[in-house]
């Protein structure tokens, strides 16, 4: 075979565990694809370099990763795509693509090639094969939510520190295996080891630890070196987190579709969309069982149900992720949190227009303790102040809530 006849590697950004997923589903249709490694302070000083300083955090770290990864000696443009998700609406995150774009033609790397969904599809049309294309970087990413509840669900009671982590770790590479050898059953098995591993760790659970919730933009509450570890330090504090899941983001990309197709008047598009959505909770459900019983709640909720918590405070026609948040608020004040973190890049739309929604959510919710935490890629010198100050507020809450 020729050099020319070679398929292109497929190199993708890492933005939490399950983007691990996305490579294994390619490789599982048999395209070459590759894991960036995570962000370090030398991608980040890359990324700053390559932007003006109106960007988002999340852009300046992929800039970093991407500009990182061309300085690779092996590296070959010519055949190397970057596979890069992207959007349209009032986020800047629609705009990613363009500056990558102008980076990568401004280093003289013509020939590299960006390619990747779009969010206003619902992510259809994925790869040679959608259909299953979709089916198994849907199984891998609720796989993963799950392990991840799991992990966050006892690694605050764990006797020995780092068995916790040993258990996800072990089974995240599981998960990215089976992914790779077509999903289905093994997914499932993989849950049910998964499951008994965590049912056999010992743990100290005579007194539940105030609950948090995680909302907030989609990528810095997932990436561990953006948000600077923000789960290991709640949990270091004293708290116990529920971190909204990735999931929770595919199902309200669906639900938007949906409703786009509503005001179009595309009823066939509605009607494909609502059994593809009905196809998904199944899967979800199946994954879910085996680790069921060891969670609060280990189903996601409809994103429908999540949009009529926001009425009263939002309108959920001008969309965008504050949606998310702000349902997902309420939901997790349904489910005992004793506060909420909302996370977000700096000069954020959506998390300023959640901040400011804020005092009219926690009026109704008991004056839930609630902390805004803005990150720019430039560290986060009261980071850890504030958190102080907020986990006492949520320990203040749980105490008041059980008294």
């Amino acid at each position: 075979m020729s050099i020319s006849a070679l398929p292109k590697t497929y190199y993708f950004p890492f933005m939490c565990d399950h983007a691990l997923i996305l490579a294994a589903a390619f490789r599982a249709e048999g395209q070459p694809a590759v894991m960036l490694p995570p962000s370090t302070d030398e991608t980040l000083a890359l990324g700053l370099a390559q932007c003006g300083g109106r960007e988002c955090a999340p852009c300046v770290l992929i800039s970093g990763d991407l500009v990182c990864l061309t300085r690779q000696p092996d590296f070959d443009p010519a055949r190397a795509v970057l596979f890069m998700v992207t959007s349209s609406g009032s986020c800047r995150f629609g705009q990613y693509v363009t500056l990558l774009r102008y980076t990568l033609d401004r280093l003289g790397l013509q020939e590299m090639e960006i390619t990747g969904p779009t969010v206003n599809d619902a992510y259809q049309g994925l790869g040679k094969n959608p259909l299953r294309m979709r089916r198994l970087i849907w199984e891998g990413a609720v796989a993963v939510d799950l392990l991840q509840k799991l992990l966050h669900r006892y690694r605050p009671y764990e006797r020995e520190p780092g068995a916790a982590d040993a258990i996800y770790q072990h089974c995240l590479e599981e998960v990215v295996a089976a992914t790779e050898a077509g999903g289905g059953r093994a997914l499932v098995t993989v849950m049910e080891q998964a499951a008994r591993a965590f049912e056999e760790l010992p743990a100290e659970r005579r007194q539940r630890r105030p609950l948090i919730g995680i909302v907030g933009e989609i990528y810095l509450r997932h990436n561990r070196y953006g948000n600077l570890d923000l789960v290991r330090r709640v949990e270091a504090l004293g708290g116990e987190v529920d971190l909204a899941p990735i999931i929770e983001w595919l199902y309200y990309a669906n639900w938007r579709y949906d409703d786009t197709c509503r005001v179009r008047g595309q009823p066939l598009a509605r009607a494909r969309m609502a059994l593809v959505d009905r196809y998904q909770r199944l899967l979800e459900r199946r994954l879910a069982r085996p680790v069921a019983h060891l969670l609060d709640h280990p189903y996601e909720t409809p994103v429908a149900r999540l949009m009529r918590y926001v009425e009263p405070y939002y309108s959920t026609d001008l969309g965008n992720e504050c949606l998310l948040s702000m349902g997902k608020t309420v939901e997790l004040a349904r489910h005992g949190v004793c506060g909420v973190i909302n996370v977000m890049p700096f000069s954020c739309m959506p998390g300023i227009i959640t901040a400011a929604i804020a005092p009219r959510l926690r009026l109704d919710l008991d004056q839930l303790p609630w902390l805004d935490i803005a990150f720019d890629a430039q560290g986060g010198t009261n980071l850890t102040t504030r958190l102080e100050a907020f986990m006492y507020q949520a320990a203040e809450f749980q105490a008041r809530r059980g008294a």
